[in-house]
């Protein structure tokens, strides 16, 4: 019936065109007229005209995207991801202002869920302040909803901003109660709730208390065979070559580039192909002990392949990640890969 309908051979009834609008396909021209309400989403009547077996299966569509989402975040990055995930929050959107109890219980948790999930993009964007914003708008759809964990999840992406800011005393605030509201934790999750204690105790130089929390973290770790699509539930990226990557960027903090060197060598090469974007992370992380090591050949190279990721998806993140170790890198523009690092960071993005 859609493609009948962008074919032009018939109207396409209200419930398609608002699957449509969930599959992230596209928008047509009439559906900014009056009458098809604004931002081309259907207005509040035209939903109001879904049967219960009809606004159950959006709500299972809504669902099944965004594990498609992460699954495309997680290889690709969040400008192959970004913009499905704003579709799918419109939607839901519109779905807030119309349904009622008991449905509209799933619709909150579904958009408490694609918020984080946008917060998190925004946050791999480089757009802290977007960050910010839907990890406080996730926040309130996880609190009308009732829904603990999901509430849980949101306090640890807080964490994460306060440990980007190399805030230790608020990231290990925020995991505390990230594990005291997500209640009886287990597996991956609760995994890397320990992982971001881990790195609080990295910030403040703590390395006997930071390598006791990692193996807290290892214990709980998720299999190394994850699909990358958080079907395993939230944590579900804290692989143990993860963990092992997080190991020796927490190095780097204590001050061991050897022992960092070593754990992302290992990482690097273990990391699932699905977490591509992790490996840009690895990259640079390791650049940055071969720096710290005196080894500027091999310190260039790792992070111009950190970089080609970076670019590929579109995270800011692992190139403000890459950039410090240019600049520890510039006196030896005499070698090549230096020179080709400072050249690569000096092109515009897509260049």
């Amino acid at each position: 019936m859609i493609y009948a309908w962008e074919r032009g051979d018939h109207d396409l009834s209200e419930r398609y065109e608002l699957l449509y609008r969930a599959l992230g396909l596209g928008d047509r021209e009439h559906a900014e007229e009056p009458g098809h309400g604004g931002h081309g989403m259907p207005g509040r009547a035209r939903l109001d005209t879904l049967l219960a077996g009809q606004l159950d299966e959006l709500i299972r569509l809504l669902d099944d995207q965004w594990h498609f989402l992460v699954r495309t975040d997680n290889l690709l990055g969040p400008r192959h991801a970004l913009t499905g995930v704003r579709d799918q929050l419109t939607v839901i959107d519109a779905l807030l202002r119309t349904v009622r109890p008991p449905a509209r219980h799933h619709v909150l948790q579904l958009g408490a869920r694609y918020a984080e999930s946008a917060a998190w993009l925004h946050e791999d964007s480089g757009d802290l302040a977007g960050s910010r914003y839907w990890t406080g708008r996730s926040m309130e759809l996880a609190l009308e909803a009732g829904d603990r964990l999901m509430m849980s999840w949101v306090l640890y992406r807080r964490g994460e901003h306060a440990a980007a800011d190399g805030d230790a005393a608020a990231a290990a605030g925020l995991a505390a109660v990230a594990r005291r509201e997500g209640g009886d934790l287990q597996g991956p999750m609760l995994a890397a709730i320990f992982q971001q204690e881990a790195h609080a105790h990295a910030l403040d130089g703590a390395e006997s208390a930071c390598l006791d929390t990692q193996d807290q973290v290892l214990e709980r770790a998720a299999s190394p065979d994850d699909p990358g699509d958080a079907s395993s539930g939230h944590g579900s990226f804290c692989t143990p070559a993860y963990v092992e990557m997080q190991r020796g960027r927490y190095w780097l903090l204590l001050g061991q580039p050897a022992k960092a060197r070593a754990a992302l060598d290992g990482a690097v090469r273990t990391l699932p192909p699905v977490y591509r974007r992790d490996r840009g992370v690895a990259l640079s992380a390791l650049a940055a002990a071969h720096a710290a090591m005196g080894e500027p050949d091999e310190a260039a190279t790792a992070a111009l392949q950190a970089l080609e990721v970076a670019r590929d998806a579109g995270s800011e993140r692992i190139v403000s990640m890459v950039i410090p170790v240019a600049n520890a890198l510039a006196r030896h523009r005499g070698i090549s890969a230096v020179a080709q690092l400072q050249e690569a960071l000096a092109e515009p993005p897509g260049a």
